[in-house]
């Protein structure tokens, strides 16, 4: 929902980003927000609407509770958050297992922790969600929480002056307890650069590019050269020195001088000339290849010493306990405090199930319960092999 005077600021599709940024954040949270008060948190699809401060108005909410949270890595800005003050107090009762219903409900310093712990659970989860969906790491400041009387002061305090900005509306649902809704209020320059990796602007773009004259093409390539002639195979390096003269006989006294140098290898020098493949040319070699040989690796049987024998007979004779574990389930203190007698405790395995086997608190096998003359017993139907059973080790 965009005022008069903020039609410029952001369209239709820039608002309807904005809030499905803020639904995945925040909608993301009310897991943390269900885990940590035991009741089921639902965050509905936001409203977003930019306006400037002046047509902000949250006297329906006062006495309201803010919230301020300051990004301090990834975004510049703050978010604040307005939450009723009949909501919080349902809030903090549920986080303190108490009753506020007969009471009034004070901002102490106990009732400010609480409040800033399900909002610090809250938007940590939130900045997660908002890290993983930006691609970029973001972090946050510990929330600030504090009472709204008079909307004026509070609007005077976090804006200057009457400027734009971005409310989103969320309904806010806790079990049966609240259904209600609180407001996310933030500047226009951080809404914007929530979204400034989307690409909006660049249908403009394309367009002012549009109107430019197009560049003239570029000049046609230069005639390519003719290609050069194959080069014609040489024959080798022997073969293109001059023909060696006739070797003389010489007499028998002259053989004690050294020979001189073969003529043959003397080329003289010329181009370069591309190696000959000599590989064509010889003969080919036969191979025998045999088939490959593996040591064995099978143990042989090992005769112990009358030592060995006595110390292993020692280590077979160690009791060890044995365990047999039906199912596990966790309890809050308060619950396991409300045990009585006949009390069911309800476990994380269903009936018939096998059970696990436990030897010195290692698991090793699985079973069956069977009963053997009026006692319980189990029948071995899995046994955990030893490669994992040393990894548990």
């Amino acid at each position: 929902m965009l005022g008069s005077n903020d039609a410029g600021l952001l369209s239709e599709m820039e608002i309807d980003a904005i809030g499905e940024i803020m639904n995945i954040s925040l909608g993301s949270s009310a897991t943390s927000v269900s885990q940590l008060l035991g009741q089921p948190v639902n965050i509905t699809t936001p409203e977003v609407k930019v306006m400037k401060t002046r047509d902000f108005d949250i006297q329906t909410y006062e006495p309201a509770i803010g919230v301020e949270i300051n990004y301090v890595k990834g975004l510049d800005g703050q978010n604040i958050l307005i939450l009723k003050k009949s909501d919080v107090k349902v809030i903090v009762g549920l986080l303190l297992q108490t009753d506020f219903s007969d009471k009034e409900f004070v901002l102490d310093e106990m009732n400010i922790g609480a409040i800033c712990e399900v909002m610090n659970q809250m938007m940590g989860a939130s900045a997660t969600a908002l890290s993983q969906f930006l691609n970029r790491s973001i972090n946050i400041s510990p929330p600030n929480s504090f009472q709204i009387d008079d909307s004026d002061k509070f609007k005077s305090k976090y804006f200057n002056g009457d400027q734009n900005i971005v409310a989103v509306y969320f309904n806010l649902m806790i079990g049966d307890l609240v259904n209600s809704q609180f407001i996310n209020v933030m500047r226009i320059d951080l809404a914007k650069e929530l979204i400034a990796n989307f690409g909006f602007e660049q249908p403009e773009t394309e367009s002012a590019q549009a109107g430019q004259p197009e560049s003239p093409a570029p000049a046609p390539p230069a005639a390519e050269a003719p290609p050069a002639p194959p080069v014609q195979p040489q024959p080798a390096a022997v073969s293109a020195a001059p023909p060696a003269p006739p070797v003389q006989p010489q007499p028998a006294a002259v053989s004690a001088a050294p020979p001189a140098p073969p003529v043959t290898t003397a080329a003289p020098p010329g181009p370069a000339q591309p190696p000959v493949v000599q590989s064509a040319a010889e003969p080919s070699q036969n191979y025998s290849v045999s088939n490959a040989v593996y040591p064995s690796f099978d143990a042989a049987d090992v005769k112990l010493n009358s030592n060995e024998t006595n110390n292993l007979s020692m280590i077979m004779s160690v009791p060890l306990q044995i365990t047999v574990e039906i199912g596990r389930t966790s309890k809050k203190i308060k619950d396991i405090l409300d045990f009585t007698a006949g009390t069911i405790v309800e476990l994380d395995r269903q009936a018939g199930s096998q059970v696990d086997v436990y030897v010195n608190g290692k698991p090793i096998a699985k079973g069956n319960v069977v009963v053997v003359d009026d006692n319980y017993g189990v029948r071995i139907t899995e046994v955990i092999n030893n490669s994992e059973i040393l990894k548990l080790v």
